[in-house]
């Protein structure tokens, strides 16, 4: 039986996002809901994920109707460690159980990220969405465009999760540079730091010169 380590990272992306919107709202989303909660356009391409998740056996789906969508049962438990971050759009209010994060600044080249003490800005998020410990930066720039990371967007970083091959993270390269890429080994002591950008060419450093500052839990698509 497949996983979800098995899935590349859009149709895991597109899981994460189904099971998301189920837990908060207790039913499935429409194609077009789907579109919006994972940063699409075009409902042809969340139709082929959803098509190729039913073909791998990780949901039913019934296209004829509406939001006949489920998932398979066991993955309930597991999902949230291994797939790609959910998005979600920032609320203007507060929920019943929310957080308050310290929002770090921007992700950007040249400056190391800031401590809790040095936030100026906080922000009021579901509890549901940043597990105890996080923190949230701001996007600036398009290295991440392809996984729906855009510049603006915020991004909720879990410093203590547990980080993978292929996870999002933010890395401190030298001690100097906090960038945002997915994270890959390669033979030696070497770190290959991957931009979700065609036209971006992807880092290569030593592992004893990368600090990995958290892994990417959630995108807030700020609207």
């Amino acid at each position: 039986m497949s996983t979800v380590q098995d899935l590349p990272p859009k149709q895991r992306e597109v899981l994460e996002a189904l099971m998301v919107f189920i837990r908060e709202n207790g039913y499935p989303p429409s194609i077009q809901q789907l579109c919006e909660r994972c940063g699409v356009s075009s409902t042809s391409t969340i139709h082929h994920h959803v098509s190729r998740l039913k073909e791998k056996g990780f949901i039913d789906w019934n296209p004829a109707e509406k939001r006949a969508i489920t998932i398979r049962a066991d993955l309930w438990e597991g999902v949230s460690e291994h797939s790609a971050p959910s998005v979600a759009l920032r609320a203007s209010g507060k929920s019943d159980r929310s957080a308050s994060l310290p929002l770090l600044g921007s992700i950007a080249a040249g400056k190391p990220l800031m401590t809790d003490s040095d936030a100026s800005e906080k922000i009021d998020l579901a509890e549901d969405l940043c597990p105890p410990g996080c923190y949230a930066l701001r996007v600036r720039g398009n290295s991440m465009i392809e996984d729906h990371i855009m510049d603006g967007d915020i991004v909720i970083i879990n410093p203590k999760a547990r980080v993978r091959d292929g996870d999002i993270v933010v890395a401190l390269v030298e001690g100097q540079t906090a960038t945002l890429k997915r994270i890959y080994k390669e033979k030696g002591n070497v770190v290959r730091l991957q931009p979700a950008n065609a036209q971006m060419e992807p880092i290569f450093t030593p592992a004893d010169q990368l600090d990995i500052q958290g892994r990417l839990e959630t995108v807030i698509r700020c609207c």
